[in-house]
């Protein structure tokens, strides 16, 4: 991907101004969603008061911000929300909440985001011809893709008198949509829709990592081919250009013979497959390791294992978390600098015994990366899911990992890590195996 801007409280006041050009027309009370953004110094921010125009939302702004996001449920006091496991709060209210599905295609090109409009498009069909939801409108990321923004008319989720069964009620309801959806074969994000804390970009604000503003589509754009309009799309003048085609492609190579790794078992009538795997020890350090871990296949579909897992983190206070999938089973990677100990005395617990088995034994783990290269082709060729748990990432208390950050970022998944210790030598280690 092009580099990203290297943006300055002045490049950004000149986009914001007064606000003028931020759309919140889309939502039908702007004051019951929760407002958020990533200051240009690095931590997050939630508005502290409601906020009921463009120009409200920019008098907001102690310091400039590269991001800017809106909650897709409307609660009665989105000011200061309890998270949702926070039992020693009274539950918020929620009064409603959008359906939103996500689609990205990495990494940021216009060959890749045609082909995420094309899904977008058969996803907004599909909806109007299988559910009774109202299509609201589709916007333009500013990156990688498109948001479909929906209206659910059925209310009877909201009818439990009891806000924290209410609020599991709908998400529930979402979850089961989002189960059609993906059985259905549409690529969308797993876990955007079913979560009633996510929180969207807002129309009109500047995407940080290519300085493109996230822009509703026009009646009838979306079913236009991406070239005859993305030249409309507004952005900043030190905007990245987008390019064509994707810069990087996976490289085809024969591994030498001295790199080979066996497994101990052999399965019978098995084939031999070569990938790329990176070690989760911290280079530099003596006995920190990143998580990088394949979540247990016993955890369901990406959507369950990603929803589980974020439970997990969240609740040992360790994030963000990049994740990864294989069309099998989802890869997750925590690129902080972590003492081994405090690992193992976690993961076990949580059910991820591969990389806990490996850290007893080795010390660190070697986690397959890559694709498998079978007899000259590519077999289950990782594709970038989603970044979650910067909240988590605010409580985390351990440096950041820098080779694994990079790793990340090479994976079409870049950490916003801002402040806060790295450690670790600049590179992961990474090495060509052959196992069967």
């Amino acid at each position: 991907m092009a580099e990203s801007p290297e943006w300055t409280e002045s490049s950004l006041s000149e986009h914001y101004s007064d606000g003028s050009g931020i759309d919140l027309s889309w939502l039908d009370k702007p004051t019951r969603h929760q407002f958020r953004w990533r200051t240009l110094k690095g931590p997050w921010v939630s508005s502290r008061k409601r906020i009921s125009s463009g120009e409200s939302l920019v008098k907001s702004f102690d310091s400039m911000p590269t991001d800017v996001y809106v909650s897709t449920s409307s609660w009665l006091d989105p000011v200061n929300l309890p998270r949702l496991k926070d039992s020693k709060r009274p539950s918020p209210i929620l009064i409603d909440h959008m359906v939103v599905f996500d689609i990205d295609m990495r990494p940021f090109c216009r060959s890749r985001l045609e082909l995420a409009r094309k899904e977008a498009l058969s996803l907004s069909e599909w909806i109007t011809e299988n559910t009774d939801l109202e299509i609201r409108h589709a916007s333009f990321s500013g990156s990688k893709g498109f948001h479909i923004v929906a209206i659910d008319p059925d209310r009877s989720p909201f009818e439990e008198p009891d806000p924290a069964k209410r609020e599991l009620a709908v998400r529930e309801n979402r979850k089961a949509l989002l189960g059609r959806v993906i059985e259905a074969g549409h690529d969308v994000d797993p876990v955007v829709t079913a979560d009633t804390r996510r929180i969207i970009r807002v129309p009109g604000t500047l995407h940080g990592s290519t300085g493109w503003a996230c822009s509703i589509l026009g009646e009838g754009l979306l079913e236009r081919p991406v070239r005859e309009w993305i030249s409309d799309i507004p952005k900043h003048e030190m905007a990245s250009s987008m390019p064509r085609r994707p810069p990087i492609k996976i490289p085809r190579f024969k591994p030498r013979k001295k790199t080979a790794v066996r497994t101990r078992t052999v399965m019978a009538g098995s084939h031999e497959f070569v990938s790329l795997e990176v070690s989760s020890h911290v280079p530099g350090t003596k006995d920190r390791s990143a998580l990088v871990a394949w979540l247990p296949v016993r955890w369901g579909n990406a959507s369950d294992s990603i929803d589980r897992a974020q439970m997990e983190f969240d609740s040992i206070d360790l994030g963000p978390v990049a994740y990864m999938h294989d069309g099998e089973r989802v890869l997750a990677i925590i690129p902080r600098a972590i003492p081994r100990d405090f690992l193992l005395s976690r993961i076990g617990r949580m059910g991820i015994r591969g990389l806990e088995n490996d850290l007893r034994r080795f010390e660190h783990s070697w986690v397959r990366i890559s694709g498998r290269m079978v007899e000259g082709d590519w077999e289950a060729e990782m594709e970038p899911i989603t970044v979650l748990g910067y909240d988590s990432s605010e409580r985390c208390m351990h440096p950041w990992s820098a080779p694994h950050l990079d790793l990340c970022k090479s994976l079409g998944l870049p950490i916003r890590h801002g402040a806060g210790d790295i450690s670790g030598k600049p590179k992961a280690s990474i090495r060509v195996a052959v196992r069967r």
